[in-house]
């Protein structure tokens, strides 16, 4: 099937206006570029990155090259470093300014995403795109230095170029989609899981199985040839193969340890009175309000603060860094064998957080983010259920990205962050439920 890639620069550009301007004003409304330490792991890589010290961090009580993030987010941080000052309130601005920029080039792409996805329902693009804008959970991660925003705008973008290289399968379009998956994987490797879903838009969508192998190969090869720079860097710098992340033994240990509730953070009956003294004392605005959530955040802290004692970071210090992934990795693994059950729990836990809330979050706890993401989680299930049968064939491979992510995190470990990148889609299935009730209700009327 072919359909049109012709732009409506009327009300296309009004969602991408209004999704940059909504989180232009998140930023200045909660000020979370005044909020202390909330750089993070990426924070710390783009100051050793400009500080002539490489891409490196301490981590699991050793210091130095690292690959516990992906490249992609640290460099962009790096950039608002080099231009503002290294976590200046005036880089974190600029930084937050480009991401809502990716916040318009999001709506932009989910918008395309729907439209050549359900070319019979053109009004679905206008809702989904408008979902996309305002959505609190999309526009409040555009205040955070967090991943979640490029990948979830790269995923989008790497859906939309693999139906339109089935279509038009020209060097160009894979050219594009290879290096837009390279710079996914780069982004977050775990949503390198949506490949199987991108091959089976490329090819479903095609008019020569030839030349969409032929297109295949082509983007294939151009995402190879982007990633295996920083995969011959992990080798120099580690010793061994590291794909592009050390970190997975780790994050499942986080997830899975004999103290872990399935998440990186701690429950701790402090933080809500961290929460509430903080709201008694500094009552009346939503950057109050957000500097609590963050309070409240920082008191949490990591299940690495009560899981691991200054032995363990001693022991794990003096092994290259891949290798204290493995070390957690395997006493993941032996706990949960001392304990049977406990590891499908965990995951039943996980699920729950994931397709609801996460309890251990404070900031998954707030009125505004549950009313936003059961909201949203509702029209995208109402969405699915509300469109055609030809339509639900016609967006199965969205729903194939959906269910491996969520399938990995269940497995894994969970956090509110690991939700965005699937919120657009869920925003596509949304939109479509919804412009298909109105074109049906006009009809009737």
């Amino acid at each position: 099937m072919r359909t049109s890639f012709t732009t409506k620069p009327g009300w296309e550009f009004g969602v991408i206006a209004l999704a940059v301007a909504v989180r232009l004003l998140a930023v200045f409304v909660l000020q979370s570029h005044h909020v202390p330490n909330s750089t993070y792991e990426h924070g710390t890589i783009a100051e050793n990155l400009l500080a002539g010290r490489g891409f490196s961090i301490e981590f699991l009580g050793g210091e130095g090259p690292t690959s516990q993030q992906a490249p992609m987010y640290p460099v962009m941080v790096a950039l608002a470093y080099a231009l503002g000052g290294v976590a200046t309130p005036g880089s974190l601005i600029l930084l937050f300014s480009a991401q809502a920029v990716l916040g318009g080039l999001l709506a932009w792409g989910t918008v395309r995403l729907s439209q050549i996805l359900l070319p019979g329902n053109q009004g679905a693009g206008l809702v989904a795109g408008v979902i996309v804008a305002v959505h609190p959970t999309l526009v409040y991660a555009a205040t955070h230095v967090q991943v979640a925003g490029l990948a979830a705008t790269l995923l989008v973008w790497v859906l939309v170029f693999a139906i339109r290289t089935g279509q038009n399968p020209i060097p160009r379009n894979a050219l594009t989609l290879g290096a837009l998956f390279a710079g996914l994987v780069l982004t977050d490797p775990i949503l390198g899981l949506a490949a199987p879903a991108v091959a089976w838009l490329l090819f479903r969508d095609s008019t020569s199985i030839t030349l969409a192998l032929r297109a295949s190969v082509v983007a294939g090869v151009a995402s190879l040839a982007l990633i295996s720079p920083w995969v011959v860097r992990n080798a120099l710098v580690h010793g061994q193969f590291v794909p592009v992340k050390s970190s997975f033994g780790y994050a499942f240990w986080q997830g899975n340890c004999n103290l872990s509730s399935g998440t990186d953070k701690v429950v701790r009956a402090s933080v809500d009175t961290v929460l509430n003294d903080r709201l008694s004392d500094q009552p009346g605005s939503l950057s109050n309000y957000n500097a609590a959530l963050w309070a409240a955040r920082h008191e949490a802290g990591y299940i690495d603060d009560i899981a691991l004692t200054p032995a363990d970071k001693q022991m794990l210090g003096k092994l290259p860094e891949p290798d204290r992934s493995r070390v957690l990795f395997a006493r993941a693994l032996m706990e949960l064998k001392a304990q049977p059950g406990r590891y499908t729990r965990l995951c039943l836990a996980r699920l729950k957080a994931f397709l609801l809330f996460d309890e251990t979050n404070p900031k998954t706890r707030s009125l505004i983010y549950r009313a936003s993401h059961l909201g949203l989680t509702l029209l995208a299930v109402l969405g699915w259920f509300m469109i055609s049968t030809k339509e639900r064939r016609r967006l199965a491979p969205t729903l194939l990205v959906f269910v491996l992510i969520v399938l990995f995190h269940t497995l894994t470990i969970v956090s509110a962050r690991f939700h965005i990148p699937v919120e657009p889609l869920m925003a596509v299935w949304a939109g479509a439920g919804i412009a298909g009730l109105v074109r049906r209700t006009a009809s009737l009327s």
